[in-house]
């Protein structure tokens, strides 16, 4: 049986059973969805008043180059990332995926 994973490399394949491979796998196709998800500025409610389904406008950029958003129900901006991992940084989102990448492959920093 050929074990393969478009995420990981050949020392961790040949490292992991396969069923650890598909779960590993899984995870990284689901957060990559929700980064996409992300993208289109979803929120099921809005952080300020808590109104379900608010309807959001984009409302220009915070000086660390941050996408606001403006709720159009409490008139109150916002920025993008709110409740994310990001939010209190002011490194990229690129810049997270990176460190996750490397801390799942095992690479130490010095």
């Amino acid at each position: 049986m050929t074990r393969t994973s478009k995420y990981l490399n050949q020392d961790t394949i040949a490292a992991l059973q396969s069923f650890q491979i598909e779960k590993i796998d899984c995870e990284i196709t689901d957060y990559l969805d929700t980064n996409n998800k992300m993208n289109t500025y979803h929120f099921e409610y809005c952080p300020k008043c808590g109104c379900y389904h608010p309807r959001l406008i984009k409302s220009g950029f915070a000086n660390f180059g941050k996408q606001m958003l403006r709720c159009k129900e409490c008139g109150k901006r916002f920025v993008v990332d709110r409740g994310q991992l990001t939010f209190y940084s002011h490194q990229d989102q690129s810049k997270w995926n990176e460190l996750i990448l490397d801390t799942l492959n095992g690479v130490s920093l010095k």
